[in-house]
């Protein structure tokens, strides 16, 4: 049976005027809504021009197993 296995995750956070304010991989594809919006909420404090958008992108490989024949 097939599988997806997280390979990476980032975060991507916009203004207003959608131009990029920052990006960040390395992201646990494990946070939890709460824990990326602290963090998301923490950046607009120090960007200090507004609020922002964020996106979290995940990449998932998939896994296949090839059994013999």
């Amino acid at each position: 049976m097939a599988s997806f296995v997280t390979a990476n995750a980032s975060i991507r956070l916009s203004n207003e005027e959608r131009r990029s304010v920052c990006s960040v991989s390395g992201i646990s594809p494990a946070v939890s809504a709460s824990t990326a919006a602290a963090f998301v909420t923490a950046l607009e404090t120090l960007y200090n021009n507004g609020p922002c958008t964020a996106r979290l992108n995940l990449a998932m490989d998939i896994k296949r197993n090839r059994g013999a024949s």
